[in-house]
């Protein structure tokens, strides 16, 4: 399936330990993004996200997911047993 187009140059990545990391806002014409967490997390996605851990949404290590975003937003993670990164790319 098909999500628009990946925005070159704008992919982030953002640690995360037990402590919730959170991407910088991410372009204003942002409408899905795609996330690939190196170790399980919970993440939350929207203008103002602080993840946290078993109340957000499971995200499984090395799977790509893809996820409607609103322009500007950003992705919080917080780890579920071990710090990691999630690399973010945001779609047009």
């Amino acid at each position: 399936m098909t999500y628009g187009s990946p925005m070159p140059g704008e992919g982030v990545k953002v640690a995360y330990t037990g402590t919730a990391g959170t991407t910088v806002a991410l372009p204003s014409n942002t409408e899905v993004v795609r996330v690939v967490a190196t170790t399980d997390c919970f993440i939350e996605i929207g203008t103002s996200p602080t993840a946290v851990a078993d109340t957000g949404m499971y995200l499984a290590a090395l799977v790509p997911e893809y996820f409607s975003c609103p322009g500007s937003g950003k992705v919080s993670a917080i780890q579920v047993a071990s710090g990691g990164t999630i690399y973010v790319t945001p779609f047009a």
